[in-house]
């Protein structure tokens, strides 16, 4: 199983993947469920539970800007969303 929080610092480090049904569940998934969507970062119109998202502050800068769709990349990835509620699924 590869872990969903962990990143590899080497290619050595994967020893076996094995392939599961489900995400395994997390300290995250587990304190806080309904928190962060999966597609939060798509659509910025749609305001986190606890904050907007539609403004963010980028590293370096002391403004904040308006939060792009898909965070900038729309016309790389926005087909892949095609067909999806964005307001639904945030």
């Amino acid at each position: 199983m590869v872990p969903w929080k962990y990143g590899f610092k080497s290619v050595k480090s994967i020893v076996r993947i094995r392939f599961t049904e489900q995400q395994p569940v997390n300290t995250w998934n587990r304190s806080a469920p309904n928190e962060y969507g999966f597609y939060a970062n798509v659509n910025p119109a749609v305001d986190h539970p606890r904050w907007s998202q539609a403004k963010e502050r980028r590293l370096g800068e002391f403004t904040k800007r308006p939060t792009l769709p898909f965070n900038g990349y729309a016309e790389q990835v926005a087909s892949l969303y095609s067909g999806m509620d964005l307001r639904k699924f945030y």
